[in-house]
């Protein structure tokens, strides 16, 4: 026990200062919050701004706006002009940055034509459309506020198979939350399982395996290397999980992120699924890089798994519409693609109780089996340098007999 506890320090210690760990945990996040804070910097400058000393002008040959009103708190931005000549002038001028003409059947078409040199932001025209219907209103000679004229509805979504309560603004907060939290199950088992991978490679193919075993069990190895890289993935969890809860708290103040709490359910479900599915990883990249032959092919068999895992992306638009559809149902039970598939499904919707255990019951067996096999694999593969094991052998080895031992190169069979 305790030189597997040794091999698990060594391993998590040892990854913990590698570059590329300490970019997957500290550089992606950072370069994904600058980018997403610049969109969005750039989409409230032009789209949702106007400016505080910005004008606008108007043509009004509809005589609707012959003594105009403006909303109480809306500033007065909107300058009139007696007709479409003055205002291009104002415009070329730079005094004003647009303005709007309002033809002669304007009540009857409701058709309004924009000019600038620039494109019109859609802060602009919202903000004409309310200085329309405030002056429009005013003719119906009803009590009752403007503004629900302008905005009969603020819209509070629940909906009732998820319990979350989203306002209109951040309803996109629905699609972004499962795909993070699925971004980052994925990003953070195959950094972790691919390290350990790596590690066993490099290791058989400088000879240090043959080291190694002399004074620790093959088992003993390979535990102590999966509970260390498992320990360091826990780790970048925790340091996400802790930005995400700052970041979701800091960011109440913005339209998109106001009223969006940290879903505690996903986060358990979350961490319950990437504990059992790491160990499936893990093992499966164990077996893996036990009997491969070079780094470069151990790659190879990590993109085509990480291509299983993504399965489920494909299939994203399904589970918006409907995330309890018969092929989210089919993923939901198959072990490569069921974590990322309740996560997207649990964002979406609901997931049935009985569903999620049993998902979860089905992950777990395939992951006993997966260590079970890859531990036989890892004993038996660990030694042979220069030598390819066939499928036929891996098979064997698998269900051969515990005192079979290690098979030599040049041979079938070996003694221990």
């Amino acid at each position: 026990m305790n030189k597997m506890l040794l091999v698990a320090r060594r391993e998590y210690i040892f990854n913990l200062k590698r570059r590329s760990f300490l970019f997957a945990v500290f550089g992606v996040p950072v370069f994904t919050f600058i980018v997403w804070a610049l969109v969005f910097l750039v989409m409230s400058d032009s789209d949702n701004s106007l400016g505080a000393n910005t004008v606008f002008g108007y043509v009004d040959n509809s005589g609707i706006l012959a003594t105009p009103v403006t909303l109480p708190d809306a500033p007065q931005q909107f300058e009139p002009f007696a007709d479409q000549t003055a205002a291009r002038t104002a415009l070329d001028a730079k005094t004003i940055s647009a303005y709007f003409v309002l033809p002669e059947n304007y009540l009857k078409s409701g058709e309004v034509q924009s000019y600038s040199y620039d494109s019109v932001p859609q802060a602009l025209q919202d903000a004409f459309k309310a200085f329309l219907v405030a002056n429009l209103s005013r003719g119906l000679n009803m009590e009752f506020p403007i503004e629900r004229i302008q905005e009969p509805v603020t819209l509070t979504i629940q909906p009732m198979d998820s319990g979350r309560t989203l306002t209109e603004a951040n309803l996109p907060a629905l699609i972004f939350i499962p795909l993070i939290f699925s971004f980052v199950f994925l990003m953070s088992s195959n950094v972790t399982s691919g390290f350990l991978m790596g590690g066993i490679v490099e290791e058989r193919a400088n000879r240090i395996m043959e080291i190694l075993i002399t004074s620790i069990t093959p088992m003993q190895l390979l535990m102590g290397k999966i509970l260390g890289l498992g320990a360091l993935g826990l780790t970048q969890l925790v340091i996400w999980g802790g930005a995400g809860v700052i970041l979701i708290s800091v960011g109440q103040q913005f339209p998109f992120l106001n009223g969006i709490g940290f879903p505690i359910d996903m986060m358990v479900v979350f961490v319950v699924f990437f504990i059992v599915s790491y160990f499936l990883l893990a093992s499966l990249m164990a077996g893996i890089g036990a009997v491969v032959g070079s780094e470069q092919e151990s790659r190879q068999f990590a993109s085509l798994i990480s291509l299983i895992l993504v399965i489920p992306f494909f299939f994203l638009a399904t589970f918006i519409n409907d995330p309890n559809s018969p092929i989210a149902l089919a993923l939901s039970f198959i072990p490569f693609t069921s974590p990322i598939t309740i996560l997207l499904r649990m964002g979406f919707g609901s997931v049935p109780m009985w569903q999620l255990a049993l998902s979860l019951v089905i992950l777990l067996l395939t992951t006993l089996f997966i260590i079970w096999a890859s531990a036989r694999v890892f004993r038996w593969g660990l030694l042979l340098h220069g030598k390819r094991m066939s499928i036929r052998e891996i098979v064997r080895v698998i269900w051969a007999s515990p005192e079979i031992g290690v098979i030599q190169p040049g041979s079938n069979r070996g003694q221990e």
